[in-house]
């Protein structure tokens, strides 16, 4: 079942201006690509002072839990410009970061990676302390 993805409306604006230049987005086949703007142009953008504290946006710390090894994974999602795999900082303008915007506790999520697909559970959605 899919819902609507509530997106903070300086997010989107971010989001969307990178679309153009972001190289590893630019770099996705054209699937990946089609689907990451589908869900951007679908979303319900959201002011700051509207926007709920369970829904998970830029700069949050997203644990989630793998359904089939049962370990937990923490990612931070970050503008493109900011990413860095090698600390948990995952691009929203990618397959997984994508997965992540918008998401609350106790979610089901999936994700394609390669032609392995990945199932997981929102553990805890920690919001920023700026917004």
């Amino acid at each position: 079942m899919s819902h609507i993805v509530i997106v903070l409306q300086e997010d989107f604006q971010l989001l969307t201006s990178a679309l153009n230049t972001d190289n590893h987005f630019l770099a996705l086949s054209e699937d990946e690509k089609s689907k990451i703007k589908n869900k951007l142009a679908n979303a319900q953008q959201v002011s700051a002072a509207d926007f709920p504290n369970n829904v998970s946006r830029l700069y949050d710390i997203i644990t989630l839990r793998n359904i089939k090894t049962r370990q937990n994974v923490q990612f931070k999602l970050v503008p493109p410009a900011e990413r860095d795999s090698w600390s948990g900082k995952i691009s929203a303008l990618s397959p997984l970061g994508i997965a992540l915007l918008g998401v609350v506790k106790g979610q089901s999520i999936s994700w394609q990676s390669g032609n392995k697909k990945n199932y997981y559970t929102v553990m805890e959605v920690s919001n920023a302390v700026f917004i």
